[in-house]
Parts: structure tokens; sequence; C-alpha cells
């Protein structure tokens, strides 16, 4: 019964550690996404920000975040917000951007 009793010596501790703290294991790791130009396909193409780039929509103009970068979550935007473009190819998007652009 003793021996569950029994605490550990605290002065064993060097007085110069810092005991770990739970903040220091729940930091997550940030992603930063780059834009690539097969985005192209989901109907968005990228704008500048102070930052870092960003994904733009072609047909509607809103910007996304970075943590939306993903394929999968570019694909949903495409299907929710724009069903009737949802199944055009590539040079119809890259259209769109140019007429945009002028």
């Amino acid at each position: 019964m003793d021996k569950f009793l029994r605490r550990k010596d605290s002065s064993s501790r060097i007085d110069d550690e810092e005991p770990s703290t739970s903040v220091t294991k729940n930091l997550k790791k940030v992603v930063k996404r780059k834009y690539d130009e097969d985005y192209i396909k989901y109907g968005l193409s990228w704008c500048c920000d102070k930052t870092a780039l960003r994904p733009r929509c072609i047909i509607c103009g809103d910007q996304l975040s970075n943590e939306s970068m993903v394929p999968s979550k570019l694909k949903r935007h495409l299907y929710l917000s724009h069903p009737s473009c949802a199944n055009k190819d590539k040079q119809y998007f890259k259209r769109c951007l140019e007429q945009n652009k002028k």
C-alpha cells in the first residue's frame, strides 16, 4: 500500500527545467496551400492578397479561404453554387476568365 501512496521527490527535478504543459502538445501545424493551375477546371482562378494567393471563383467572384484550397472543397463549391456550370470543361472557364479580365 505504501508504494501507491509515495510521491515522487520534487527535489530531483532541476530548477532550470520547465514542466511540459498541455498547451505545447495541442498546437496544430498550420498548412499553407498554394494555388495550382489545375484549379481552373473547378472554375477558380487566383487573386492576389497581401499575404498569399487565394482562390477566387470565376463565375460569382467569391474569394475563398486558404483552408478551402482542397480539390474536394473546390469541387463542392462548383457543384453547389453553380450546378449549371459543373459539367463545363477547362476551355469554358478560361474563356470566362479572359472575359472577366477585359
